[in-house]
């Protein structure tokens, strides 16, 4: 019985895969073709894709897009975004440690409550490479997570990056400039940094539920369910359904429960090898910067900007 059990494991998890193959294999033949995609395809709902190709971006994206220093994603298609998982990503340093995402986090709030955006940005930086090592299907969210980041970062390096240093003095002079855009963001304006912070915001709720179930969980508990659930509560609701299609079928090629922990206790050293309580430490410390973002949104009706 055990032996059926586990061949019938490995069988839905080789169909899977198989499955997965050919639907981005569909999707990357089919979004040659496509003329034009509306632009709630986009995975994060604001603008059309670069990734899925077809129609050329609009003078205003074009202009909003973030400057060539910012080195965003170059895949074209939908297919290679998500197959596409950098060797070496630029500006993100060695492999996951997740010592550093918490102490990342940890630091990322004052005790006034004050988020501090670079060290906030720093502890993405991981999370990125923990979506990386979580396999190449994860390139989309990753790839435009990166893209969000870089923009942050470019405003931090500007004429007004003395406002950009906290997220509550970002939110003060973006609203007192009228720069957030609650209904649209007029042609030629830069991306505004409120909302770029809640599209990072949103995911981070998405990545906190899942590693607190992971931590959490009975040994069987099955990550895969684990990840798709957290994505349905916090992140499916503001993607499209190609997005969400797409997902679907990434979370079914994550790898196992003992895969993952590899992964979250990579980098040495029985100190940052503390299994479920280090992840729920840093689970703790990524919640509390979640809720004081989410109190500032909410003070300024800001969270549900398009």
């Amino acid at each position: 019985m055990g032996a059926t059990g586990w061949t019938r494991t490995r069988l839905c998890r080789l169909a899977c895969t198989v499955g997965l193959f050919f639907f981005l294999l569909l999707l990357c033949f089919s979004s040659l073709r496509l003329p034009e995609l509306p632009n709630s395809t986009c995975v994060w709902g604001v603008r059309p894709c670069r990734w899925f190709g077809g129609t050329p971006p609009s003078k205003e994206d074009a202009e909003r897009k973030p400057p060539p220093s910012a080195s965003p994603p170059s895949a074209t298609t939908g297919a290679a975004l998500l197959l596409h998982t950098p060797s070496e990503p630029q500006d993100l340093g060695e492999g996951f440690r997740i010592v550093r995402l918490q102490r990342a986090f940890a630091a990322s709030l004052t005790p006034s409550r004050q988020i501090l955006i670079r060290e906030y940005l720093s502890g993405w930086k991981e999370l990125i490479k923990l979506m990386d090592s979580l396999g190449a299907a994860f390139g989309l969210i990753s790839g435009e997570t990166r893209t969000k980041i870089a923009i942050l970062q470019e405003q931090q390096r500007g004429p007004h990056g003395a406002h950009y240093r906290t997220l509550q003095s970002m939110v003060r002079f973006e609203l007192a400039r009228g720069l957030v855009g609650f209904q649209s963001l007029p042609a030629g304006r830069p991306p505004s940094g409120c909302r770029t912070f809640l599209r990072l915001h949103r995911a981070l709720k998405w990545l906190e539920l899942f590693l607190r179930k992971l931590g959490t969980s009975p040994e069987d508990a099955d990550p895969s369910r684990m990840c798709a659930d957290a994505y349905q509560e916090a992140l499916a609701p503001y993607h499209s359904w190609w997005v969400r299609q797409a997902a679907a079928l990434a979370f079914m090629a994550m790898p196992s429960r003992r895969g993952l922990y590899r992964i979250l206790s990579a980098g040495g050293g029985e100190e940052e090898g503390k299994g479920p309580r280090r992840l729920l430490d840093t689970v703790r410390s990524i919640a509390h910067v979640y809720n004081a973002t989410q109190e500032l949104y909410a003070a300024h009706g800001m969270l549900a900007l398009p």
